[in-house]
C-alpha cells in the first residue's frame, strides 16, 4: 500500500510540472537538428501540413529542435514505452511489422487499458486501476518465465475501438492522462502519432463493418480526434513523432534518422530498421469499395461506386468543416505524392 501512495505523491508532483505545446524549448538542447539526415522526412511534412498549416501541431518545434534524448534522473533506467496513436484505418500494422524484436523487447498488441468486464470494455477510470493494469501485464511475462521488458511498442490499441476489435466499440482507447501520469514515474513514455486523410481513414473502418452506420462513426471519430489533440497538449513534442501513412509507403528511408532518434535506438537497432525501412510500399487507391450495407445508399437504392461516391462525399465534408479542431491530425496525406513528384 505505501508503494501505491509514494506512486500518487510523485504523480501528483510530476503533473504539476508537466509542459505542453506552448512551453517546448525547455527540452531542446539547443542544436539544430542533422538538417541533412532530416530533410525528406520535414519537406514532405510540409507539404502534408501545406493546406491546414503547421499551427497547433509539433512539426515547428521537431524542426528547430529534433528529438533531443530523454533526461532521466535516477540510477535505475526507466523502461521505453511507445505507444501508438491513431484512428482505426490508419495503418498500425504497418509500423506493428517494422518494430517486432530486436528494435523493440516487447510488442503489445492488448496493453491492458481496458476493464474486461464493464459493457464492451472501457478504459480504467481511475489512475490506481491504470496502474494495477500495467501489473497485470508485468505479471503475465513474469509467469510465463520472460525477462522484463526493456522497450515496449503498445502496437494495436487503435482509438476508439482499442485492441479487442468488434463492431460498435465506441471507448476502448487507452486513457491518455493516465498513460502521460505515468511517464518518468513508470515508464519513459512516448507517443507515435499515426496519421491518414482522415477520410480515407473513416472509410476504411467503414468498408470493415467498424460502425452499424455513418453518423454513428462520424461524430466518434470527431470526438475521438478531439480527445486525442487536447490530451497531447500535456505532452512536451520531443516526446511526439508524427508518422503519415502515405509518406511512410512512398519514401520508407525519410524516416530512418527521425525515428532512430525519437526512439534513441542502438546502433544495432537502427541497423535493423534500415533493413525494414526498405522498398517503398503502394500507396493506397481511392477505389470504390462496397458500403452498399449502409442506410444511406439503401434509401437511394445506390450501389457500387455510385454508393461510395455518395458516402465520401458525406464523411469528406463532415471532417472538412471540423478539422480546425485538431491539427496535428489534418494533413492530407495524398499531398506527399505533389512533394515526391517535385523532388
Amino acid at each position: 500500500m505505501w508503494k501505491y501512495l509514494l506512486f500518487m505523491v510523485m504523480i501528483c508532483i510530476h503533473i504539476q510540472y508537466s509542459l505542453s505545446f506552448d512551453e517546448p524549448i525547455e527540452y531542446c538542447d539547443h542544436t539544430t537538428p542533422n538538417t541533412t539526415s532530416y530533410d525528406r522526412y520535414f519537406k514532405a511534412m510540409t507539404s502534408i501540413y501545406k493546406i491546414t498549416g503547421e499551427d497547433g501541431t509539433c512539426l515547428p518545434v521537431h524542426k528547430q529542435c529534433g528529438w533531443p534524448r530523454t533526461k532521466q534522473s535516477g540510477t535505475t533506467k526507466l523502461p521505453l514505452f511507445v505507444l501508438s496513436v491513431g484512428l482505426e484505418g490508419a495503418g498500425h500494422h504497418l509500423w506493428t511489422e517494422i518494430f517486432q524484436k530486436p528494435i523493440f523487447d516487447c510488442v503489445w498488441t492488448n496493453g491492458r487499458h481496458y476493464h474486461r468486464d464493464v459493457a464492451d470494455g472501457v478504459p480504467r477510470t481511475t489512475l490506481q486501476a491504470a496502474y494495477q493494469g500495467f501489473k497485470e501485464s508485468f505479471a503475465l511475462r513474469a509467469e510465463t518465465g520472460l525477462p522484463p521488458c526493456k522497450t515496449i511498442y503498445d502496437a494495436e490499441d487503435s482509438f476508439p475501438t482499442g485492441a479487442i476489435r468488434k463492431a460498435g466499440r465506441v471507448f476502448m482507447r487507452p486513457d491518455l492522462v493516465h498513460l502521460q501520469a505515468m511517464d518518468g514515474i513508470l515508464f519513459n513514455i512516448k507517443y507515435l502519432l499515426i496519421l491518414r486523410n482522415t477520410t480515407d481513414t473513416a472509410m476504411s473502418a467503414l468498408r470493415r463493418n467498424f460502425f452499424s452506420d455513418i453518423p454513428m462513426e462520424l461524430r466518434t471519430v470527431e470526438h475521438t480526434l478531439t480527445y486525442v489533440e487536447a490530451a497531447l497538449r500535456k505532452v512536451p513534442c520531443h516526446k511526439i513523432f508524427i508518422a503519415h501513412y502515405e509518406h511512410v509507403l512512398a519514401e520508407p528511408r525519410a524516416y530512418l534518422e527521425p525515428l532512430s532518434q525519437f526512439m534513441e535506438l542502438s546502433n544495432e537497432a537502427k541497423t535493423i530498421l534500415k533493413q525494414r525501412l526498405g522498398k517503398p510500399g503502394k500507396l493506397p487507391s481511392r477505389k470504390a469499395h462496397k458500403l452498399d450495407q449502409y442506410e444511406e445508399c439503401k434509401s437511394e437504392k445506390l450501389t457500387g461506386a455510385g454508393c461510395y461516391q455518395k458516402v465520401h462525399k458525406i464523411v469528406d465534408s463532415f471532417f472538412i468543416d471540423r478539422s480546425f479542431m485538431w491539427p496535428t491530425f489534418a494533413g492530407d496525406g495524398f499531398l506527399v505524392e505533389d512533394v515526391l513528384s517535385k523532388q
